[in-house]
């Protein structure tokens, strides 16, 4: 979902795009600067694990795109992520914020945008659906997988009846529906062909947007918000 804004100084349209990556795991920023440093369209230009370390690195560095995770690791702070967008924004309204997250719901999405974001994607985006949204919001234009499209869709038409409404990624879906069905971890895993590690990854995310403990809460909690699928 891409919406035209503003053009791009063509001045600076053909040198490579320059990223800022925030995120508190460096294994993340590490594995997203080795994959968009493949070919010449794009340069890492700076890394940041801390709402602190962020805005440094974007008022030195001057990036084209800043690429924020909104879960950042700071104590006094639990939108700290979203506090970030909405003074990198405020400082420099040519500042473009792409959300790359694990989480979805109503109000993150919302309020990112509120806050300055130009686009909003998920962590299990693939690399080439991020490398257009990057390109999109380089461009001027608004970014968006079709998850977070559909909170959009629902905020603007005001259908939306919870504020901290539940959306599940595909893969999260699938993994649900296969716990309904009373599969272990490691059978999840050999049926979608993903690691049983991965599987624990996407039922901790799950539990984490359900606001539950166990499994079993997973299911049922599902299948009164409607997100089960069997």
């Amino acid at each position: 979902m891409t919406a035209p804004s503003t053009q791009v100084d063509l001045g600076t349209a053909n040198r490579p795009t320059r990223l800022v990556v925030v995120d508190d795991h460096a294994i993340i920023r590490q594995g997203l600067r080795t994959m968009l440093e493949r070919g010449d369209e794009m340069v890492v230009v700076a890394e940041a694990g801390t709402a602190v370390q962020a805005r440094e690195a974007v008022r030195a560095h001057r990036p084209d795109v800043v690429l924020l995770d909104l879960k950042l690791d700071d104590d006094d702070d639990d939108d700290a992520g979203l506090s970030v967008c909405r003074q990198l924004t405020a400082e420099d309204p040519d500042v473009r914020v792409l959300v790359l997250t694990t989480f979805l719901n109503e109000r993150l999405v919302v309020e990112a945008i509120r806050s300055g974001a130009k686009g909003y994607v998920l962590k299990d985006v693939d690399a080439e659906e991020l490398v257009r949204s990057i390109r999109a919001v380089r461009a001027g234009e608004s970014a968006f997988d079709s998850h977070a499209a559909a909170v959009v869709v629902r905020s603007m038409s005001g259908s939306g009846d919870r504020e901290d409404a539940v959306c599940f990624t595909a893969r999260e879906s699938e993994v649900v529906r296969l716990l309904a069905h009373g599969l272990s971890n490691r059978q999840i895993g050999q049926s979608l062909f993903i690691s049983e590690t991965t599987v624990k990854f996407h039922v901790h995310n799950v539990m984490d947007k359900l606001g539950v403990k166990r499994r079993a809460e997973v299911v049922y909690r599902s299948g009164q918000l409607g997100l089960l699928e069997m």
